[in-house]
């Protein structure tokens, strides 16, 4: 039970969409072929683009974490994509 508050989000933007983006990763992970990884990967960087438009600007601590892995999790999907575009 405290290992779970321990790991709790503390941006509610950030907590909401969590499950998702943990699903669209795990896919991606599961995938077995570039174009089926590129396929989770298009829908990664969108749900990302969707929060960090929801999230706005990061002024606090929380929203500049936030922000960072959001973007650190965007250009992960981003570079899916580049290596498909490699194997065409």
């Amino acid at each position: 039970m405290q290992e779970e508050q321990e790991q709790a989000i503390p941006c509610p933007i950030c907590r909401k969409v969590n499950p998702a983006i943990e699903t669209l990763n795990r896919q991606i992970n599961q995938a077995r072929s570039v174009t089926d990884k590129a396929y989770f990967a298009r829908k990664l960087k969108a749900k990302v683009e969707e929060v960090l438009e929801e999230h706005g600007p990061a002024d606090d601590p929380t929203g500049k974490a936030c922000r960072s892995v959001l973007n650190l999790r965007k250009q992960t999907a981003e570079l899916i994509l580049k290596a498909q575009k490699l194997a065409d």
